[in-house]
């Protein structure tokens, strides 16, 4: 079982670039080599921060942001504050703002990582010493532990840092046992993750620190600029072709768990519905039988690499679910590996058959996993080349076809993709108009939309979306809504309004933002993202995820908007729209269980961990006593076999549809839009009446 997540929080979304773990570091006699930058390095260093001041959008001087920068990298060092003093992070800073070039800088960063590795000798040899010596006594302390440490104050003094890491180790054993160890299985797990982190410690080369100094730097500029070393740009590239066999998932570390970022629409890890954005993988094992192997701590690459595998085998994955009240809430999950395809991408429709006030209803829904093109296609002039506007204009003819009574896009979980699909998407509903503006770092405006055109579908239009919807995807919602074209619902949207590009180094490439989106309205998309017209309930924390939640993201702000029609579809229907979907969300059993979960949640927040055995065991028992009770709660609402015991719950099936809450909130954006259909239809009806009475 995973150490507590009092280590984590400060999360730094580097997808497949490294970053340093929490190295346990050797106890050997020997001296570890020291670290030293070279000349090329610091020739590439100025060559990167030349092609950010000039390139980024936005405009800074190393200079000014140098002691930000360094901020940044100790940060990285060190986020849960466990390896330094305040005095000696103070006296980093110090030294740092008397340097005058980058090879200086280089220097200071270089030495610090020395002096971490040196600390790092010591708190390793520390926990050695106290896991060896450790006893029942040591389980059954009055001290506590900050959960969050990241958000703690860095210590005085060498030996509360001692203290420190000594309720750590103890935290690690006691998170073991409430798994089900004996002490004795604890402890020795506990050393063998160490020595495992030593191991990769061990490997560390200069490159390395030189990627942590240099995306300190690139990160001031924003969360999505990013220098790649030639090996990460090997991976960044084999993701960007979605040629790798693998799982299809974007993983994320911040420094002790690997995470999930994102998964590749299509792809098999998507296609199990079994693991989300946000869940945190703790092992790798291979095949139906192969070891689970852990992997907390360990270097992202590695763990990329131990995920990668051929076409056809099995990876099992231990995960701690993002909606785990407690670290102690694991699964093990199995995926099938494969190649992710275009076509594994492509726009699906359903037509779902509601029957209201004794009317046959038919919905459709177009489900839209991301924006795609195949470019190359394209470029060889093939006229069957993959475009998501050329296929959901085929889906939506088939649909008009049906006689289908509205529409719902489903956004949900789409990360964006090509610009331009996204803008012929939009004219699908629209006709012809602007539907996106775009300002490049020089300054300049551009709107993107066709001065001619038809409104190929014209009826009633829902656009579902949530959190991880993004970008491209926030560009179709938000013409949607400012053309009062259709009604959004969901969430709010991710926040992500910028574009990146990415270009070649002498040595790796730079990925670096080079404009930003605005909405017709002239309100960008960064940050605040759309809001849904009908906000629905959610299984994340919704607080903790987005573009505004990364460090140092480009603020919201607004441009003149630019001319565009008014259809007056939903407005003055929004408020009764809202009502009765409130209604409705209220009376449904499963919105309610989540709504419940969530509150018990809020009430039971753990701020710090009880260093003793018998205390977490009460606390670990209350939480899966509410699980328990709340999922027994549900299923006797909807009429469904309970759960005698917490183990049987955990060991369950797979779920009947009916609990599934991705489903409840497809059902429930179809019906705000026959709620829609009935609201325009009302007059009409009321006439019909009118001349039907005898």
């Amino acid at each position: 079982m995973p150490a507590s997540s009092i280590y984590m929080k400060k999360k730094f979304l580097f997808i497949f670039f490294l970053i340093v773990p929490f190295l346990a570091l050797s106890s050997k006699e020997e001296n570890i080599e020291e670290f030293h930058a070279s000349e090329l390095q610091v020739q590439l260093a100025s060559e990167i921060i030349k092609k950010l001041e000039s390139s980024h959008l936005v405009k800074k001087d190393y200079t000014a942001i140098k002691s930000e920068a360094f901020v940044e990298f100790l940060q990285r060092l060190d986020p849960n504050k466990i390896i330094f003093t305040s005095s000696e992070s103070d006296s980093f800073y110090t030294s740092s703002s008397l340097t005058t070039n980058i090879n200086e800088d280089l220097d200071i960063a270089f030495n610090i990582f020395n002096q971490y590795v040196d600390r790092y000798q010591l708190r390793y040899q520390t926990q050695i010493d106290f896991l060896n010596n450790i006893n029942d006594e040591n389980l059954y302390s009055s001290r506590t532990l900050i959960r969050d440490l990241s958000e703690s104050e860095r210590l005085r003094s060498l030996q509360s840092l001692k203290n420190l890491w000594v309720d750590l180790s103890t935290n690690d054993v006691i998170q073991l046992m409430l798994s089900g160890n004996t002490l004795e299985e604890a402890k020795d797990k506990t050393k063998k993750r160490m020595n495992n982190q030593l191991n990769y410690f061990e490997q560390t080369r200069n490159e390395d620190v030189f990627n942590i100094f240099v995306n300190s730097i690139a990160s001031i500029f924003g969360p999505h600029t990013t220098y790649m070393s030639p090996k990460n740009s090997e991976d960044f590239d084999i993701n960007m072709s979605l040629s790798l066999e693998g799982i299809g998932a974007l993983l994320s570390s911040d420094g002790l768990y690997t995470s999930i970022s994102s998964l590749v629409p299509g792809g098999p890890a998507e296609k199990t519905n079994l693991i989300k954005p946000k869940d945190k993988i703790i092992g790798v094992g291979q095949d139906d039988e192969g070891k689970i192997i852990d992997v907390i701590g360990w270097r992202i690459d590695d763990v990329v690499e131990l995920i990668r595998g051929p076409k056809g085998s099995k990876v099992r994955l231990e995960i701690i679910p993002s909606s785990a009240l407690s670290d102690t809430e694991t699964k093990e999950i199995q995926i099938v590996r494969n190649v992710v395809k275009l076509e594994d991408q492509a726009a699906e429709k359903k037509i779902l058959n509601i029957k209201r006030n004794d009317i046959d209803y038919k919905v459709g829904v177009i489900e839209l996993p991301a924006f795609y093109f195949d470019f190359n296609a394209y470029q060889k002039r093939d006229l069957n080349y993959k475009s998501s506007s050329k296929d959901v204009k085929k889906l939506l003819k088939e649909l008009k076809q049906e006689k289908v009574d509205g529409l719902v896009i489903d956004l949900r979980n789409n990360g964006g993709g090509s610009l331009y699909e996204a803008n012929a998407l939009a004219h699908l509903f629209l006709g012809r108009g602007t539907t996106v503006q775009v300002k490049s770092a020089n300054g300049n405006i551009q709107g993107l939309g066709e001065r001619w055109g038809y409104q190929y579908f014209d009826k009633p239009l829902v656009i579902l979306v949530n959190k991880f919807s993004a970008s491209a995807s926030e560009i179709l919602a938000g013409a949607i809504q400012d053309y009062d074209r259709g009604i959004i619902v969901g969430t709010d949207t991710f926040g992500k309004g910028t574009v990146q590009r990415v270009d070649a180094l002498s040595s790796g490439q730079i990925k670096f933002t080079e404009s930003k989106f605005y909405r017709v309205s002239g309100s960008s998309t960064q940050n605040l993202g759309v809001q849904p017209d009908i906000i629905l309930p959610s299984l994340f924390n919704l607080d903790e995820l987005g573009e505004s939640k990364l460090d140092r993201a480009l603020m919201h702000d607004t441009i003149p908007s630019t001319s565009h029609k008014n259809f007056n579809r939903v407005s003055i229907f929004k408020s009764s729209l809202q009502e009765v979907s409130q209604v409705r969300v209220k009376d449904s059993p499963l919105f309610s269980s989540i709504a419940q979960r969530k509150r018990w949640q809020e009430e039971n927040q753990i701020d710090k961990l009880d260093l003793n055995l018998d205390s977490r065991k009460d606390q670990k028992n209350k939480i899966e006593e509410f699980l328990l009770a709340n999922e027994n709660s549900l299923r006797r609402t909807l009429n469904l076999p309970t759960f005698s015991n917490y183990k049987e719950f955990m060991e369950r099936d797979d779920d009947p549809e009916i609990l599934d809450i991705d489903q409840e909130v497809l059902s429930e954006a179809a019906n705000i839009l026959l709620d829609l259909v009935e609201l325009k239809n009302k007059p009409l009806l009321a006439m019909n009446k009118t001349v039907n009475q005898p």
